[in-house]
């Protein structure tokens, strides 16, 4: 499921009034003292702070270890007045990853960081949110000098700025949520992130960020600023695209449950996996029936002795096809539906039936009997079935059946290993049986010539009168 997700970057500029250790402070809710002696005291809020996790590259010295120290000794390298200390990388963590999994999130999405030579100091604030909730946000600091020595080097590493700015941090953002939806997912976490803008995402825009004196402002005049009547207007219009977005989630949820009640109602059935082989199929349904008969033998009795009966409604485009068993397919050209009992036999001409076809995936419904029977007969003819997992009582009457075939396949003279023989598609079996008819019924009759010839093979025919009489005026 795809989620909220937010990255925001920056960095912490003295031009702006800010420095890392201040920065240092607020990210862990505590109390630190710059070099020039200033101090920052952010320990009120102590109750939201949850963790700190520091990201060191390999073979850093133990004060890196050291939040204080880190930004103290960062800030001391700065000379010019407007130098820039810091760079901000912040994350907000999905509501769906737990608590004793926020640090191993942590460090799997940050890692590339620390790999190329940055130091992190990483702080998670929790906090509520105004839905009822929790607001759980990561707040990252990384330097913007690599470690030489037993401190910091002398110039900053500019390769890191071309990194983070590419596409306007669009590859940071992108890497980021890579690493956060493969760790949710090798957690089973149902949890995706989705790096693109809100506008691509038809989604509202993000929440302006205002100075403070807009807030202090409101309270001294009991109006609020035209920056401020904006950002009141925007959660408004927020959350009403958030009720409309939830009724239309739910509407789709039921439509989702309606669909599938109405497809437990048409019966076991296949039908091919692909939406383009659906739409073929659909196009091409009757006229490939039709062709299926007037090409000649499409199914020969002495071919497929489960057949009883074969019959085509010319009227609806389908062919019946009842089976010795009882059963009958009925083959629309999109879908082949069973009606009856399933047995062995009903499984394998269904396999039959989609291999005619031309069928290489396809999707079976049903209940779990239907669905298993059908699910062997198709494996067994090397379809692949893209919406259900055998039992694993069928799965072993899969594997049985399978080393039963591969005992009984031919091996090659003088004890050499010979690879068994793929297995042979249903139209060419037929064509196998048809042409040995044909020559045991050649072999039991007079030699002739020419036209004199009939094929006297039985084949199922169209039962209604006008192909009937179609089909007498062309043998006369």
């Amino acid at each position: 499921m795809t989620g909220f997700f937010r990255v925001q970057l920056g960095v912490v500029s003295r031009s702006e009034g800010h420095s890392a250790v201040k920065r240092s402070a607020y990210q862990s809710c505590g109390r630190l003292v710059d070099h020039e002696g200033h101090r920052f005291d952010y320990s009120r809020k102590r109750a939201e702070h949850a963790m700190t996790v520091m990201l060191c590259p390999d073979s850093t010295p133990e004060w890196a270890r050291d939040p204080g120290e880190v930004w103290r000794r960062a800030a001391a390298m700065e000379k010019r007045v407007d130098a820039q200390e810091a760079r901000i990388i912040d994350l907000s963590m999905p509501r769906q990853v737990p608590r004793s999994l926020w640090e191993a999130c942590i460090r799997h999405v940050y890692e590339p960081f620390s790999e190329r030579g940055m130091i992190l100091q990483i702080d998670v604030h929790d906090s509520p949110a105004s839905d009822g909730g929790r607001n759980v946000n990561v707040h990252g600091l990384a330097t913007l000098r690599r470690i030489e020595g037993d401190g910091f080097a002398k110039r900053k590493e500019r390769t890191w700025n071309d990194w983070l700015r590419e596409r306007d941090g669009r590859i940071v953002r992108e890497m980021m949520a890579e690493r956060l939806t493969t760790f949710c997912r090798s957690y089973g976490i149902d949890y995706a992130a989705d790096a693109r803008s809100n506008a691509e995402r038809n989604r509202p825009a993000p929440e302006p960020e205002l100075p403070r004196w807009n807030w202090e402002a409101m309270k001294r005049t009991g109006t609020p600023t035209e920056a401020l009547a904006a950002l009141q207007h925007h959660r408004h219009l927020r959350k009403e695209w958030e009720a409309a977005k939830a009724e239309l989630d739910a509407t789709n949820t039921e439509i989702t449950v309606i669909e599938r009640s109405l497809r437990s109602r048409r019966g076991p059935r296949i039908n091919p996996a692909r939406a383009a082989e659906k739409a073929e199929a659909r196009r091409d349904r009757r006229a490939a029936v039709l062709r299926a008969w007037h090409g000649g033998a499409w199914i020969e009795a002495a071919a497929v002795a489960e057949i009883a009966r074969a019959r085509y409604d010319e009227h609806r485009g389908r062919l019946w096809l009842d089976l010795q068993d009882g059963s009958s397919l009925i083959d629309t050209g999109d879908a082949i539906y069973l009606r009856g009992p399933i047995t062995a036999a009903a499984a394998m001409e269904t396999a039959a039936a989609a291999e005619r076809h031309g069928w290489r995936e396809v999707e079976v419904w049903g209940d779990r009997a239907y669905r298993d029977e059908v699910t062997i007969a198709c494996l067994l003819r090397g379809i692949t079935v893209t919406n259900h997992h055998l039992s694993p009582k069928a799965q072993a009457r899969l594997d049985r059946l399978v080393a039963e075939k591969e005992a009984t396949s031919t091996e090659k003279p003088e004890g050499q290993w010979a690879p068994s023989a793929p297995p042979a598609s249903s139209t060419e079996v037929y064509r196998r049986l048809r042409e040995k008819r044909r020559e045991q019924l050649d072999a039991n009759q007079p030699e002739t010539t020419g036209s004199d010839v009939a094929d006297s093979s039985p084949a199922y025919r169209p039962r209604s009168a006008r192909v009937r009489e179609q089909h007498s005026s062309n043998q006369k």
